[in-house]
């Protein structure tokens, strides 16, 4: 495993480079042709050099994308994302849904809201196409749900949680209508899986449509979704009725996809590995004004994974779930790192295609598996917690004089509504009762409308690399070789340009 490993690697770096030069290559023609515009016989030549070029290219990448296409559509793209969305121009509209999510998490955790919300609603767009109510869409999963070659799609959690996200950033806008609906299509995302149905047990989802109510006044609505929340998880209090501030805390790394079975055909879930943290207190102001208190669990992504409708899984085959017996775990799950080639490689394969030799020898010893493509920068669980802060806070009701207006008018509540800012914010991460040096990352915090939100993570998704681990190797070697499949690539990524 380690030289097949190390051959990857090498490959992957090589075709690294080898791009880097022929970009660079790329760059001086373009200077070169300019500056021989005025020139017929330069042009002549550089017109002939540009078609050597693109045949070079064409024999080493396929029908595209080239080079310098690739670094135009980079050029204007945040620096810190701009890794990311290279993967996501690259690998097409076969991950497209991952990379997205992959990228807007990232984007959302930077500050750079605007591309954040762009790169979920891509993702959202196409599970809605796929997983949506509507009877085309329930057509398009019985068709092609079980192809090893399928777009990316994720399972109900992961579809679930690129809803979430998308959700926190309406609530960030004070926009509690579409945060309230996209919390309800992340709970439905959260019962269909195939052609299989099951109850949403993510009482987080359901919670938070009752928190985006009861910012935007619908208290009915609100109280309904607050109680079945506390149904599914009575660790989900309801909120104070003035209560105007939200605050979220995402520890830990999520749960991986491995492949289980003779032929590796069976996908199993493992809990994230590699952190310590299982509790944070968060503390809100400063000096006499200074708030702490413990944040109580919300969700555990692992169980979300590993559970349909509250009943324990012991892995999908075929698309459906296999159903533990009891509450034994009853297969030996395989290991996250060597359980199969797919893993091994994760996704240092963007641009191997041009080692020839490499696919060559994987596309013999590789089986078709369990499609292990992953969202690997989720979180384990997400703490939550509410309070009242501020000039946002409905202000106490007191009796006017006989004959004399309120004290406090419509116009000085909605001035001071208006005022009111998120506090100062920071968190401390624990394990157990035992202090972590752990920094997490600079929380999202804002306020808009009558309520704020405080958004935070422990582990960074940056930490993860640009690319999502479990592409599998035949597969990508195969699309490589599908005409179909590259024009619907092209035409995804004229949608990007």
């Amino acid at each position: 495993m380690r030289m097949i490993k190390g051959l990857a690697a090498g490959a992957a770096a090589a075709c690294l480079a080898s791009m880097a030069a022929m970009t660079a290559q790329a760059q001086e023609q373009a200077a070169g042709a300019a500056s021989a515009a005025a020139d017929p016989a330069a042009a002549k030549a550089a017109a002939k050099a540009r078609a050597a070029q693109l045949k070079a290219w064409k024999a080493q990448y396929g029908p595209g994308p080239y080079p310098d296409e690739m670094e135009a559509y980079l050029a204007n793209r945040q620096e810190k994302l701009r890794e990311y969305y290279r993967v996501l121009y690259y690998d097409g509209e076969h991950n497209a849904v991952l990379n997205f999510e992959r990228l807007g998490l990232l984007a959302m955790e930077l500050g750079y809201y605007a591309d954040a919300e762009k790169a979920f609603d891509g993702a959202l767009d196409r599970i809605e196409s796929f997983y949506g109510k509507d009877a085309q869409a329930q057509k398009a999963t019985s068709t092609t749900r079980l192809e090893v070659n399928k777009d990316f799609k994720g399972e109900p959690y992961e579809r679930a949680m690129a809803y979430y996200y998308r959700g926190l950033l309406y609530l960030r806008k004070g926009d509690y209508d579409n945060a309230r609906a996209s919390f309800k299509a992340a709970e439905y995302q959260d019962t269909v899986s195939a052609d299989e149905t099951y109850q949403s047990d993510f009482g987080l989802l359901t919670y938070l449509q009752g928190w985006s109510s009861h910012c935007a006044g619908d208290k009915g609505q609100a109280e309904d979704s607050f109680a079945d929340a506390a149904k599914i998880d009575p660790k989900l209090k309801t909120p104070g009725p003035s209560d105007n501030l939200l605050i979220l805390s995402e520890l830990g790394n999520g749960p991986v996809k491995a492949t289980d079975g003779q032929y590796q055909e069976k996908m199993v879930f493992r809990e994230g590995t590699g952190f310590a943290e299982n509790g944070a207190i968060v503390t809100l102001g400063s000096g006499a004004a200074t708030r702490a208190w413990p944040m109580a669990q919300g969700a555990n992504l692992y169980t979300q994974a590993s559970t349909r409708g509250g009943r324990a899984i012991d892995g999908i085959l075929n698309g459906k779930a296999q159903f533990k017996a009891g509450l034994e775990t009853t297969s030996a799950l395989a290991s996250t790192v060597g359980s199969s080639v797919v893993q091994q490689m994760g996704g240092n394969m963007l641009y191997a295609q041009g080692a020839g030799m490499l696919l060559n020898a994987f596309s013999k010893t590789v089986r078709p598996s369990a499609d292990i493509r992953m969202w690997d920068s989720l979180p384990a669980t997400i703490l939550v917690g509410t309070t009242r802060w501020g000039a946002g806070a409905a202000p106490a009701k007191g009796k006017a004089a006989k004959g004399k207006k309120p004290a406090v008018g419509k116009a000085v509540a909605a001035a001071a509504a208006a005022a009111w800012s998120v506090p100062a914010v920071s968190m401390a991460y624990r394990r157990d009762d035992k202090p972590l040096e752990v920094a997490g990352i600079k929380p999202m915090t804002a306020s808009a409308g009558k309520c704020g939100i405080v958004w935070s993570r422990s582990r960074s998704a940056a930490s993860f690399g640009p690319a999502a681990p479990g592409d599998n190797v035949k597969v990508a070697a195969q699309r490589k070789q599908d005409k179909a499949a590259w024009a619907k690539d092209e035409a995804f990524r004229a949608t990007l340009r």
